[in-house]
C-alpha cells in the first residue's frame, strides 16, 4: 500500500472533483478563506502556545480575545452566519460567541413576531448585543416538560415576573453566560392569574451593556472546570433570577402570545416546540461526523509513519503500523461511519434549513414530526459513534497518543460533552421508540418517510429473506437492506411486547434508537451513492465512494454498536461468516485500493489537525520531543523551589532511623 510521507501534508487546502464532493463546494470555499484568515493572522496561531499548559483563566481570556477578532473579520468581510460558526469551530476551542447564531438567532428567526425580529435581529447580527439561550435546569434537563423557572403576567405593570423559585430551577451549563452574554433566551413557566401555560421564551437582559455588570435581580456564576479540560472557551454559567421583570412585548410571539388584559391567545399548531432543538440537532447531524474525521486522519498519518514488530521473521525492516489488521479494522469503519455521518448529516441539515424557511412563512408543520425523528436519532447516534471513535484513534497510536500534543485529549474533551446535551443518550433517545409505537399503534407511520421499516412489520408473512450463499451478495443494496429492516422490526416487535408486559424499557430502548440510526443514515448514503452513479460522465471517485459505503453498511452489521444489535438480526452460522468475510475484504478492498485517496481528497491541513502527530515539516518523534519540553511548566529549571525539599525527602530515612535507634524500648 503506498505510504503517505508526513512532509505530504497541505499547509492549505487543495482543491479536487473528490474533496469538493466530500466537503461540499461551499463549505471547501469558506474553509479555504477562514484558514487563510488564521494562518496570518497571531491571534490565531497554534504555534506559538501550547494551549493545555495554559491556566483555565488565559485560555478563556484567549477565547475572547479570538471572538472579537472573528466578529472583526465578520463584520469587515461581510461573512455569512454560517462562514462565522465555521470559523469558530475551526479554532478547535468553542468561543464564548459560538451560541449567537447556533441557537440565539436560530430561535429569533423561528419564533419571535415580525416587529420583534425587525427590533432584536440587527443588534444581533451586529454583535450590539451577545446572546445565550437558558432551558436546562440544575433539576431537568432533557425533561422539559419539568422546567421550575415561572414568568407570571403581572396585569397593571404590563411586564412578565421572571424568577426562580427552588435551588434547582437554577440554570444551569448555560452557555456563553458566565462572563459573555447580555441578554438570554430564557425558558420558563407561563404563569396568568395563577393558571399554567406551559414553556415560553422570554428575552431577557442579563447585564448591562456599558458595564457587564449583571442586571438587578440577576445572578451568575461561571460553572468552572468541565470533564477532561473540555470546551475552553465556553463559559458556561449557572443562572437565577429574582423576580426580574421583563415587558410583555419580550415573550418571543410568533406562535403565541399574551395581550395586554392577560387574555393568552394560544398557538396554531403545538408542533412549534420541536423547532429549537430540532434546529441544533439538525447541526450536530453533519458537526459530529468532522468532529470524528480529524482524530481518523491524524491515526491514519501517525500509523503510516510507525513501525513496530514484524509480520515475518523474514522481514528485513519492522511493518508500518496501518498494515496490522488490528489497525486497518477500527481505522477504516470509523473512515467510512465518519464520511456516512458528514454526507448524510449534511443531507439532513440541508432538508431541514429548506423546509424551516418555508415554515416561516406558512406556517406549515406537516413535516416537522419527522425531521425531529430524522435529528434526535442522528443526535444519538452520531455523537455515540464519535466520542468512543476518537477514544479508539487516541489507543490506536499507542502510548504517544496520550501525550495532550498528540490532539486526542482535546478532540474528546470537546466531543464527548454531546453525549449529554439535553441529557443522557439513553433518556433523549427514548423518543424514538416511544414515536414507534405511537404510530404503530395509530397505524399512521406512512405519514413518516422516517418510520417507513414498520410496514416491514405488518405484512411479515409476505416478505421472503434473500438468497445468502455467497460473500458477494452481501454487497447487494437490496440483502443489505434487508437485514438492517429485519434486525429493526425485530427490534420492535420486542419493544412493543416488553411495553405491553409492562417492562422497564430504559435501557433496551438503545439498541432500537442505534438500529434506527443504522437505518437513516444507510438509507441516505444509499440514495447519495445512486445519485452520484447517476451522473454522465460518472466521476473518477465513484469507486472510492462505494468503497466507503461498503465499509459502512458492513461494519454496522457485523460490529454494531451496541451488544443487542448482534442477536437481533436472525442468520445462520454459515450467514454469519459470510457477512464477516464480506466485511473484511472490504476493509482489505479500501485500504489498498482507496485509503490513500480518500485521506488526500479531505486533505486536513496542519492547522486543522493540530497535532504533533500530524507535521507538515516534522516526522511525528521530531514534534514530539521538540515541542514537549517548550510546553511544559516544569521543564529545566523551573521547579528548582523544590530541589531542597527533594534532597532533603531523599535524606529522611536516615533521621528516622536514628530516632528509632535513640528511642527508648517499651
Amino acid at each position: 500500500m503506498p505510504r503517505p510521507d508526513q512532509r505530504h501534508i497541505p499547509k492549505e487546502p487543495i482543491e479536487t472533483p473528490f474533496t469538493l464532493f466530500l466537503w461540499g463546494a461551499e463549505k471547501f470555499a469558506r474553509r479555504k478563506a477562514i484558514l487563510a484568515a488564521f494562518t496570518s493572522n497571531p491571534i490565531f496561531s497554534k504555534k506559538d502556545i501550547v494551549l493545555p499548559s495554559l491556566a483555565r483563566k488565559d485560555a478563556w481570556t484567549r477565547s475572547a480575545l479570538q471572538a472579537r477578532e472573528l466578529i472583526r473579520l465578520k463584520l469587515t468581510h461581510n461573512w455569512s452566519h454560517t462562514q462565522f460558526l465555521d470559523a469558530v469551530r475551526e479554532t478547535d476551542n468553542f468561543l464564548p460567541v459560538q451560541p449567537q447564531f447556533r441557537i440565539f438567532l436560530s430561535n429569533l428567526e423561528r419564533q419571535a413576531s415580525d416587529e420583534q425580529k425587525a427590533e432584536w435581529i440587527p443588534k444581533a447580527e451586529r454583535f450590539e448585543i451577545f446572546g445565550s439561550y437558558a432551558q436546562t435546569e440544575l433539576g431537568h434537563g432533557s425533561n422539559v416538560r419539568g422546567i421550575e423557572t415561572t414568568a407570571t403576567f403581572d396585569r397593571e405593570a404590563d411586564e412578565f415576573v421572571i424568577d426562580s423559585p427552588t435551588l434547582s430551577s437554577t440554570k444551569y451549563w448555560i452557555g456563553a453566560t458566565g462572563v459573555w452574554a447580555t441578554h438570554s433566551l430564557v425558558v420558563a413557566r407561563l404563569i396568568i392569574d395563577g393558571k399554567e401555560y406551559g414553556n415560553h421564551l422570554f428575552f431577557t437582559q442579563i447585564r448591562d451593556l456599558d458595564t457587564q455588570r449583571l442586571m438587578p435581580g440577576v445572578e451568575i456564576y461561571e460553572l468552572g472546570p468541565k470533564a477532561f479540560q473540555g470546551m475552553l472557551g465556553t463559559d458556561n454559567g449557572a443562572m437565577q433570577f429574582h423576580h426580574v421583570r421583563v415587558p410583555r412585548s419580550q415573550m418571543l410571539a410568533r406562535n403565541a402570545q399574551v395581550l395586554q388584559d392577560g387574555t393568552y391567545v394560544k398557538p396554531k399548531n403545538e408542533l412549534h416546540s420541536y423547532g429549537s432543538m430540532v434546529t441544533v440537532r439538525a447541526i450536530m447531524a453533519e458537526c459530529t461526523g468532522w468532529d470524528l474525521l480529524k482524530p481518523v486522519a491524524v491515526a491514519y498519518h501517525y500509523t503510516s509513519y510507525r513501525k513496530q514488530f514484524k509480520k515475518a521473521p523474514s522481514q528485513a525492516a519492522e511493518t508500518t503500523v496501518i498494515d496490522y489488521a488490528s489497525v486497518q479494522h477500527r481505522l477504516i469503519p470509523l473512515l467510512a461511519q465518519a464520511t456516512a455521518l458528514v454526507l448524510v448529516g449534511q443531507r439532513i441539515k440541508q432538508a431541514y434549513d429548506d423546509y424551516s424557511s418555508a415554515n416561516i412563512r406558512t406556517g406549515d408543520f406537516s413535516q416537522l414530526e419527522d425531521f425531529h425523528l430524522q435529528t434526535v436519532g442522528a443526535k444519538v447516534y452520531s455523537t455515540e459513534i464519535t466520542a468512543h471513535g476518537i477514544e479508539t484513534c487516541r489507543i490506536m497510536c499507542g502510548g504517544h497518543g496520550y501525550h495532550a500534543l498528540a490532539g486526542f485529549g482535546r478532540m474528546y474533551g470537546n466531543a464527548v460533552n454531546a453525549l449529554t446535551y439535553e441529557g443522557d443518550n439513553y433518556v433523549i433517545g427514548k423518543q424514538v421508540p416511544r414515536a414507534i409505537l405511537k404510530h404503530w399503534r395509530n397505524k399512521t407511520e406512512s405519514s413518516l418517510p422516517t418510520l417507513s421499516y414498520l410496514s416491514k412489520l405488518r405484512n411479515r408473512n409476505s416478505l421472503s429473506p434473500p438468497k445468502l450463499t455467497a460473500q458477494s451478495d452481501w454487497l447487494r443494496p437490496e440483502v443489505q437492506r434487508w437485514a438492517l429492516e429485519e434486525r429493526l422490526v425485530s427490534l420492535v416487535s420486542q419493544h412493543i411486547a416488553d411495553t405491553e408486559a409492562g417492562h422497564d424499557t430504559s435501557y433496551s430502548s438503545h439498541a432500537l434508537t442505534m438500529a434506527h440510526g443504522d437505518m437513516v443514515y444507510w438509507n441516505g448514503f444509499e440514495a447519495l451513492l445512486r445519485d452520484l452513479e447517476k451522473r454522465r460522465p460518472k466521476p473518477a471517485f465513484t469507486e472510492a465512494v462505494r468503497a466507503l459505503f461498503d465499509v459502512f453498511s458492513l461494519s454496522v452489521l457485523q460490529k454494531p454498536h451496541h451488544a443487542t444489535l448482534a442477536t437481533a438480526l436472525p442468520l445462520s452460522s454459515v450467514q454469519r461468516g459470510l457477512l464477516r468475510q464480506a466485511e473484511r475484504s472490504a476493509i482489505e478492498a479500501l485500504a489498498s485500493e482507496h485509503l490513500e485517496e480518500i485521506m488526500t481528497a479531505y486533505g486536513f491541513t496542519e492547522y486543522e489537525m493540530d497535532s504533533a502527530l500530524a507535521r507538515a515539516e516534522k516526522e511525528p518523534y521530531e514534534a514530539l520531543f521538540e515541542e514537549g519540553g517548550k510546553g511544559s511548566e516544569m521543564s529545566g529549571n523551573r521547579m528548582e523551589h523544590l530541589f531542597g525539599m527533594m534532597v532533603d525527602t531523599r535524606r529522611m530515612w536516615r533521621r528516622i532511623e536514628e530516632e528509632k535507634a535513640g528511642r527508648p524500648k517499651l
